[in-house]
């Protein structure tokens, strides 16, 4: 498969593959939390703190979105996590404050652990609780869900243009075209389908419901970062 494909596939797998559901459901402040605490532990100099963000992000991953999230997650998160660390090794080389192995690896574990938190809480962004938000603010608020239901229609149709490109043998650049014109089309589509509900008046907001385990669950992770981070020196 084209690397593109399936950088695009693992976007697709990490932000779209699941509903509202899950830690989607999860208040608003126990995301913030959690974030807040990760981000706290990774401030710890070392690679033990960073491992400990990355165990707990992991483990909740496996709780919700699943076992493919995580394999999506992982390999998105250790691109920018490996340009970071090589960069940082490479830099002595060329006369710029550089690290040695051990510093690149150390590098490698931190980004890694913030990438990850990150992509995770990504993930748990809910477009309904969005919406909400911007109708209490009286401003269009159906526009977060059209774009979560284009966007991934959109990286499908780059995958499938891409895969197309490969039967032609042409190169992945010249798919980029056709695949933007029909997101393009799509997008105009559901717009217009959508007209009343975003140009008209809104009567309230959108029914929601919320998980009190998946919130239990983040405020207990950043509770224990926290005193992880008390505890640990």
């Amino acid at each position: 498969m084209n690397i593109i494909a399936a950088l695009v596939n693992l976007v697709y797998r990490a932000l779209f593959l699941r509903g509202e559901e899950g830690f989607r459901l999860a208040y608003t402040w126990s995301k913030l939390l959690y974030l807040a605490s990760g981000l706290l532990m990774v401030t710890k100099p070392g690679v033990v703190s960073a491992l400990v963000v990355t165990g707990s992000t992991l483990s909740l991953s496996v709780v919700w979105p699943g076992w493919s999230w995580l394999y999506s997650a992982l390999v998105l998160s250790l691109i920018p996590a490996t340009w970071f660390s090589f960069t940082a090794y490479a830099s002595g080389y060329v006369g710029l404050p550089g690290v040695d192995v051990v510093g690149a690896v150390v590098v490698l574990v931190r980004s890694l652990a913030v990438s990850l938190l990150i992509l995770f809480l990504a993930t748990t962004l809910s477009p309904v609780k969005a919406a909400n938000i911007l109708l209490r603010l009286r401003a269009p608020g159906y526009y977060p869900l059209l774009t979560w239901r284009t966007i991934p229609y959109g990286l499908r149709v780059l995958v499938d243009s891409i895969h197309i490109g490969v039967l032609k043998r042409e190169k992945p650049h010249r798919r980029l075209a056709p695949a933007v014109a029909i997101m393009l089309e799509y997008g105009g589509f559901v717009e217009e389908y959508n007209w009343l509900k975003v140009g008209g008046r809104v009567k309230g907001v959108i029914p929601t419901r919320s998980s009190a385990r998946h919130t239990a669950l983040l405020a207990a992770a950043s509770l224990g970062l926290v005193l992880l981070y008390v505890v640990l020196p």
